[in-house]
């Protein structure tokens, strides 16, 4: 199954018109929103993840709880960028955790196992306004996952004794999502953002989903809490990875 937002710009005119007595009659337009915007958004995740990973003929169950996260989650950084222009935009997401786990073996062979894991998860994509109103707006968007993946399976055989096997890999996925917002009253806002695809290119399935409830600060700042799932399902050479990681997300972001 399944392994990193942007600055708005607002400029002012005025005109002034030609005339006999133009300081009696000073004209200026109203100020005007640019095509430009821009975002940037700092987020930190609280996951779990479960599933199946494999180096070699070495394979173990991962199910790591949020608290396991905590507590063996060595660096992470999650953080977006987006600038766009009119309808167009253009984004990168970007996500790197350090973990390792201990596994019951739960066999005759094996007493237990040790996984340790750095992993990128970086996400461009292009996206377009489809829909726009007052209180709703829309994207459809489409880019390419990439996902560079250091691991390392230690295996403790039961009669002593140890069997370690590392893999350091790294491809990319296309993928295909939407995403959108809608108001509930002038400050809180609901946001969701979907995505999916793999489709054999590399992995098999990479999807991603988050739904969540935010407010908006002030004009440029604003708050967000909700829900993200991750998963990859991806086979190739010495590794198998068939994970999902899951929980809930705190941003902050800041849009111009």
């Amino acid at each position: 199954m399944k392994l990193p937002h942007l600055i708005a710009l607002l400029t002012l005119t005025s005109a002034a018109y030609a005339g006999p007595d133009t300081s009696k009659n000073p004209m200026t337009t109203a100020p005007e929103e640019s095509p430009w915007h821009f975002r940037s958004v700092v987020y930190g995740w609280v996951t779990a993840i479960e599933g199946d990973v494999g180096i070699g003929p070495l394979s173990a169950p991962v199910d790591i709880s949020m608290s396991d996260t905590l507590d063996t989650l060595d660096m992470g950084y999650m953080g977006a960028l987006e600038l766009g222009y009119n309808k167009w935009a253009f984004g990168v997401d970007i996500v790197y955790g350090k973990t390792s786990q201990d596994i019951d073996g739960g066999g005759i062979l094996f007493d237990s196992f040790r996984y340790e894991q750095k992993q990128w998860i970086i996400t461009p994509a292009i996206s377009y306004r489809v829909v726009e109103t007052n209180d709703y707006h829309m994207d459809i968007f489409a880019g390419a996952r990439f996902t560079v993946l250091d691991a390392d399976l230690t295996g403790r055989l039961a009669r002593g004794g140890e069997i370690a096997l590392g893999s350091d890999k790294d491809w990319v996925d296309p993928i295909i999502g939407i995403r959108g917002q809608a108001a509930l009253t002038e400050k809180l806002f609901v946001r969701y953002n979907a995505d999916i695809g793999g489709f054999g290119v590399n992995s098999d399935l990479v999807w991603q989903a988050f739904l969540g409830l935010g407010i908006q600060c002030t004009d440029n700042v604003s708050v967000a809490i909700g829900y993200r799932g991750l998963g990859i399902d991806y086979s190739e050479d010495n590794l198998t990875l068939d994970t999902v990681t899951h929980g809930p997300v705190v941003g902050f972001e800041l849009r111009f």
